[in-house]
């Protein structure tokens, strides 16, 4: 038997995310059973009373961790009895594989897709913006980092309201250039100002905003694992803005891992 063993979490959700993923990727192409206890939950529940087993049962999985690391600190640990019988305990945010995560992108998407009943509200939007497609509107949504934003590397991604106004209007030009019918939607984790200049805003909680993002046709952010998520699960192109404030039409792309 085969055992890829991830205890450790790395970040906040996304960043966990993307940490599993690429373990996981790993796993699959080694015909390895993959475990990570540090996710327990996390696609599925999103409430007060998860998030607070979620802490405690981190806390217990970071101390093993700790304790490991002491006696080994490579972040993939190997306890080998021959080729086809190991179990390897993996940790650390650096391990990546995107030939992995693509070439077995359909089995992980499906692994990695938002499960459990997604809330009344949720549903609502939703079939909103799906009206909209019906339409025919192009939706973009634009990813307002705020927050944490403020000090992660200096302020560099930090952007008043008027940045995002102006790139909306200036994405809006663009597509209309394309013969597209842009719908934008905001979403953000602090409050949505009122002089944002959006079609539809949603201030939900992060599984909500995740799952509009992946029903969208664009994805327009800081750099940001929470739009690259977005765009590998989907696998809708996205468009970052860059530290001047600024965007590249021609720069979108794919996130593949």
């Amino acid at each position: 038997m085969k055992f890829i063993i991830l205890l450790e979490k790395y970040g906040a959700n996304c960043n966990r995310l993307f940490q599993s993923l690429h373990f996981h990727s790993l796993s699959i192409e080694e015909n390895a059973k993959f475990i990570n206890l540090s996710l327990l939950g996390n696609l599925k529940f999103d409430n007060n009373l998860f998030k607070s087993f979620d802490f405690i049962k981190n806390i217990i999985l970071s101390s093993i961790s700790k304790i490991i690391s002491v006696f080994n600190d490579d972040q993939i640990l190997v306890l080998s009895l021959n080729e086809k019988n190991y179990i390897k305990i993996v940790r650390g945010w650096s391990f990546r594989n995107i030939k992995l995560t693509k070439k077995h992108f359909m089995e992980l998407s499906n692994l990695y897709k938002f499960k459990g009943k997604f809330s009344r509200e949720i549903i609502l939007k939703i079939d909103y913006l799906n009206k909209q497609k019906k339409l025919g509107r192009y939706l973009v949504a634009i990813h307002i980092r705020k927050g944490d934003y403020i000090n992660w590397q200096k302020g560099k991604y930090f952007f008043e309201d008027n940045v995002y106004n102006n790139i909306i209007i200036k994405l809006k030009n663009i597509l209309i250039e394309n013969n597209l019918k842009p719908f934008f939607i905001v979403v953000s984790d602090q409050k949505i100002s009122e002089n944002i200049k959006a079609d539809f805003k949603s201030n939900g909680k992060w599984r909500e905003d995740q799952i509009i993002l992946q029903n969208c046709d664009l994805l327009v952010g800081p750099p940001s694992t929470f739009t690259m998520w977005a765009s590998y699960i989907s696998q809708k192109p996205l468009l970052n803005i860059n530290s001047k404030g600024n965007i590249e039409y021609k720069n979108r792309f794919i996130c593949y891992g």
